[in-house]
């Protein structure tokens, strides 16, 4: 596998701690987490919200395995509004105004023992309090945990660390949160009849894992340079761990596969919150940063809470804002509103200055093979995204091999006419 030692090292950013997010007067709660999932509010405008509760549940039928929309503070609604969304979209969100008293933050939670309950309770759970798995954006939580479980003998696998260079949320939290995060993936592993469970640590952070809250399972703790890219995404991981298991003849995990379950710290962290504590996925951990920024924060921020916000708390700018960078410089996208709110897949937001901006107007294709030779997967990013560039008919060979793509984003970044060839490829891999 190819990969690049240090790319973008300027912008990554460690954190010895986090800082609770100041609460706004309002928030504004995403309905639509997925553009082809569509959400009904079960509340009517006026309505008294408390915190935690279900104020929006999936529209149709075949939606019943996505999680719930949650209500992340307790106030008045006041009215269906819509707003810019984290990925570029717009989509419908409830504004709530926060008043009233708190349910859950504040407040000393105890911890439940889960193991008493059944498996298909826990999977209400899991969607009544509104878990999502954040190491991929679709399907829901759920539905992967389901799809793992017909197949039988599937692993689970918990990235401890961040897929994005200039990111490190999912560092933060699987350093500072083990214990709860080895917790949540016990709970995950239960609910798929896991193999075993593979947990995925930064090299040299000095994570330790204590296999006693996973003794049920056949547990590996693997090593991973994060400094390498890519190393964080799925395709990456299967190869890491088969190559492993070669190497140190380990008698499990070497028929791991895309059918496993793959999920971040972030997810695990989650689904302990849900499932021992019982509080719903409304809070999640958020990196701020950027040169235009007085100062840069991990924050524990509400969802809802506005990029605009957040920023305020960082004490403001100190200079003109160029582009704002959600979920990181490499694998993230562009907003261009500081009303976009925090969704629970939001893992930073990075505040650019005009200076940082590279010159973004592409040209044709030259033909010169430069993503070809940077591509970790050996795929030809410019034949894949051909029916796009030359309009040419789709070829059965081309749209299968986009299953091979991991979406690093490397072609893209090398590529001289300024093509996004990954995000072309992305729209052929869900055509």
């Amino acid at each position: 596998m190819k990969t690049i030692n240090n790319l973008m090292n300027s912008y990554r950013t460690s954190f010895s701690d986090s800082v609770t997010s100041f609460l706004p007067s309002t928030v504004l709660v995403p309905f639509n987490r997925l553009a082809d999932k569509k959400y009904k509010c079960v509340i009517s405008m006026g309505d008294i919200v408390r915190e935690g509760q279900i104020i929006a549940v999936p529209l149709d039928d075949a939606s019943l395995d996505e999680s719930a929309v949650n209500a992340p503070l307790p106030g008045y609604a006041e009215e269906i509004v819509t707003c810019p969304l984290p990925d570029g979209r717009m989509g419908q969100a409830l504004k709530i105004k926060v008043g009233g008293s708190f349910s859950y933050s504040g407040k000393k939670l105890v911890e439940q023992d889960w193991k008493m309950q059944s498996d298909d309770e826990i999977l209400k759970i899991l969607l009544s309090k509104g878990v999502v798995n954040t190491f991929t954006q679709s399907p829901g939580l759920v539905h992967q945990i389901l799809h793992s479980r017909k197949r039988h003998g599937m692993y689970l696998a918990v990235r401890m660390f961040d897929n994005d260079p200039s990111r490190s949320t999912d560092t933060f939290v699987g350093a500072y949160c083990t214990k709860e995060v080895e917790q949540g993936a016990a709970v995950l592993a239960r609910l798929m009849n896991a193999q075993g469970v593979i947990f995925l640590l930064p090299k040299g952070n000095n994570v330790q894992i204590d296999n006693s809250l996973v003794k049920d399972f056949a547990v590996l703790g693997m090593e991973v340079d994060d400094n390498k890219y890519p190393s964080g995404f799925r395709e990456n991981i299967i190869r890491m761990v088969k190559k492993h298991v070669k190497n140190t003849q380990t008698e499990y995990f070497g028929d791991i596969g895309i059918n496993s379950l793959f999920v971040d710290s972030g997810t695990a962290y989650s689904v302990y919150e849900a499932v021992v504590l019982g509080k719903p996925a409304i809070e999640t951990y958020v990196q701020v940063s950027g040169s235009c920024l007085k100062t840069s924060a991990m924050f524990r921020v509400k969802v809802g809470t506005t990029l605009g916000e957040l920023a305020r708390q960082c004490g403001g700018f100190k200079g003109n804002v160029a582009r704002i960078i959600i979920n990181g410089m490499f694998t993230g996208s562009m907003v261009n509103s500081l009303d976009v709110p925090v969704t629970k897949t939001v893992k930073s937001v990075t505040f650019l200055s005009a200076q940082e901006l590279f010159n973004q107007n592409f040209v044709a294709c030259i033909r010169c093979g430069k993503c070809r030779s940077v591509c970790p997967e050996n795929l030809c990013p410019d034949l894949l995204a051909s029916p796009v560039l030359f309009s040419v008919p789709v070829d059965n060979i081309f749209t299968e091999s986009t299953a091979l793509c991991s979406l690093c984003n490397l072609c893209n970044s090398v590529c001289p006419s300024r093509i996004p060839l990954s995000q072309i490829i992305s729209l052929l891999k869900k055509a």
